[in-house]
């Protein structure tokens, strides 16, 4: 495998984990938007609501870097 293969593969993984770190926290933003009770017994709810707000700002701003290198 080339060094660009593996840098792609590795994209792909980080892509595939952030993608997945948004969908295990939807039930916590949708309550969190919903102004319903928490969803966490620990009070953890922010550190999810978080942890989301992070994976999808990363999965976006890498879309916005794809479209960029495509159009160069």
């Amino acid at each position: 495998m080339t060094e660009t293969e593996k840098q792609s593969e590795l994209i792909n993984y980080i892509i595939h984990w952030l993608q997945e770190e948004v969908e295990r926290n939807q039930d916590i933003v949708d309550a969190y938007e919903n102004n319903e009770d928490a969803i966490m017994t620990d009070g953890t709810d922010d550190i999810y609501l978080g942890r989301y707000e992070c994976a999808e700002g990363l999965l976006d701003q890498i879309s916005k870097w794809r479209k960029e290198l495509q159009d160069a």
